[in-house]
């Protein structure tokens, strides 16, 4: 094995009663893919399981927070994209679940693109807190796609139907004061001021009644919870179903071209008339 691969793509710090992940992949643009998926799951776990500890705050290094799945590697994989996707979701699935029904205050420190699978894992924290200069973009459309990752399911929760589904439809990219009016987001950052800010609000948090914020967590979330596992489970299906689409197809080709998608606009098996 080599050094790079023995370098873990997200790593774990605990002082002061709080627990620190950070995507450690700038190189990748912090790119959700297995290792990434399957090493943020474990310092997640690792975190919830810890007494001394009382909120999570994940960060990153680089200049993406994260971009969402690793699309260069999908083009790599051709016909096996398909499978590739479903084995991903084995690992990220539990993880946003985990993130979102964890009895820690989470937070997700952001900044700069956060995109496709990106949204999912950051709208499963409890608190976001955006750079001013965070962008916000779906993505998924524009590659003959749908979400994952739980994104369908926090953005209808936080945006609500009809302004979530205008926001994948219009492939727009929300800047940070965009993305906090929607309510993605739960506040934007002083110029410069990310990791001073977050860090204050993580210490005043841990030190605080850490029942009483799980119970409070717990009773928020409970009426909807039912439904998660089961939106994350279809999203992954329709996400590896569309991978074999020629939509799909097109829009990997565009994408590494770096031109618009020409969209065939028929579903899968069907042909013009």
């Amino acid at each position: 094995m080599s050094d790079e691969q023995d370098v873990p793509r997200a790593r774990l710090e605990v002082a002061d009663g709080v627990a620190t992940i950070t995507l450690a992949d700038p190189a990748g643009v912090n790119a959700i893919d297995a290792r990434m998926a399957d090493d943020l799951r474990r310092c997640v776990e690792q975190a919830g399981a810890r007494r001394d500890v009382g909120v999570i705050l994940t960060a990153a290094e680089g200049l993406s927070w994260c971009v969402g799945g690793a699309v260069k590697t999908f083009a790599e994989l051709g016909e096996g994209v398909h499978d590739y996707i479903r084995k991903v979701g084995t690992d990220v699935n539990p993880l946003v679940a985990a993130i979102h029904r964890s009895p820690k205050v989470t937070i997700a420190a952001v900044h700069g693109p956060v995109a496709g699978g990106g949204i999912g894992l950051m709208a499963a924290h409890d608190i976001v807190v955006a750079d001013p200069g965070t962008t916000v973009t779906v993505a998924y459309r524009r590659l003959g796609l749908s979400p994952d990752a739980g994104g369908t399911y926090f953005l209808a929760r936080d945006m609500g139907y009809r302004r979530a589904l205008d926001l994948y439809l219009s492939d727009a990219t929300l800047d940070a004061a965009a993305a906090l009016e929607a309510g993605i987001v739960s506040r934007v950052a002083g110029d410069d001021a990310l990791a001073t800010e977050v860090q204050a609000l993580a210490l005043r948090l841990a030190a605080g009644p850490r029942e009483a914020h799980a119970a409070t967590k717990r009773l928020l979330r409970q009426t909807g919870d039912a439904l998660l596992e089961r939106q994350l489970e279809d999203e992954i299906r329709s996400l590896a179903d569309g991978a074999a689409s020629a939509d799909f197809a097109e829009g990997l080709r565009a994408f590494l071209e770096r031109r618009a998608p020409r969209f065939g606009g028929a579903p899968t098996g069907v042909g013009h008339s």
